[in-house]
């Protein structure tokens, strides 16, 4: 994994309901601006911004005995912002609803090479709030939709499976605007990240840490969506990050790891004050279960 310019790429992704794997791909138009209280026909758009990059090489700090299980989890110093949305999937239509946000995704038959895939995938998305609505249709289109989560800067955090990887879109609910997460971390043949892991919201919504890497790595990155900076928190290789969750003082986050050398969940902690990790221990299966309810996720 090496760092390139990182572009914010205007992309909405919708959802499908089919159990499929999944691969990340993009398209390239010109992007669109969407107007307030109107209904807009929006493709898969690409829009070229600078992002700042940031190599916060944090250390790695171990308690001195890592590779024993905690004994508790303090999840009262937990933000939680996963218990004020709802989901409805009626027939080929699924509704994800948050304040006045509204997501409905429409499912449709897969064709041609989709059809190897999957039976379904989606067609179509609309996004509807006091701005108006947004008409979305996505190519290539996604196989499934993972979670949505709406942050307190008016963003919406959008996570989609396709046939191999997972995507993660961010769109600015007041602007029109979107990024493309797995495009903050290229490969040396020059194509973007292949999934995002787990991902959430920092309290007042203007970070998001996430889980990023090709299929079996992830490295931790945090990004400002009022700044547009990009960190990459460390070169560490944690394999798999199931779980992120944000403290409430807004300055440091919880994650998950799970490596290929042990099926035992590791709770870490990213301190950006200090710039550092530390590693607290094992988990127990409960606790590990239940900072995954922390998580978005449907």
């Amino acid at each position: 994994m090496k760092f390139v310019q990182i572009m914010t790429v205007g992309a909405i992704v919708a959802l499908a309901i089919s159990g499929c794997s999944d691969k990340a791909s993009s398209n390239s138009n010109p992007d669109q601006q969407r107007p307030q209280n109107k209904v807009n026909n929006i493709e898969v758009n690409n829009t070229k911004e600078g992002v700042k990059k940031v190599e916060g090489k944090a250390t790695i700090e171990t308690y001195k005995a890592t590779d024993k299980k905690m004994n508790s989890v303090d999840y009262s110093q937990y933000y939680n912002n996963q218990d004020k949305s709802k989901v409805v999937v009626s027939g080929k239509q699924i509704v994800w609803k948050n304040k006045d946000v509204t997501f409905t995704a429409k499912l449709t038959k897969a064709k041609g090479e989709e059809a190897a895939e999957a039976n379904e995938v989606v067609d179509s998305m609309k996004i509807k709030s006091k701005r108006g609505e947004q008409l979305v249709k996505l190519n290539p289109r996604p196989l499934r939709v993972n979670s949505l989560s709406l942050s307190k800067s008016n963003q919406i955090a959008l996570h989609v499976s396709d046939h191999e990887g997972k995507r993660l879109v961010l769109i600015n609910l007041s602007n029109g605007t979107k990024t493309i997460v797995n495009m903050f971390e290229m490969n040396s043949d020059g194509a973007e990240s292949e999934k995002i892991d787990a991902y959430n919201w920092s309290p007042d919504g203007k970070k998001i840490a996430f889980g990023i890497g090709d299929l079996g790595s992830s490295y931790i990155g945090v990004y400002d969506v009022e700044r547009k900076s990009y960190t990459h928190v460390s070169d560490k290789d944690f394999t798999l990050i199931s779980s992120i969750v944000w403290h409430k003082d807004g300055k440091s986050f919880d994650f998950v790891s799970k490596g290929d050398d042990s099926p035992q969940a590791v709770l870490y902690t990213y301190s950006e004050t200090k710039k550092s990790i530390l590693k607290k221990g094992s988990l127990s299966k409960n606790d590990e279960q239940k900072l995954a309810q922390l998580t978005p996720k449907f």
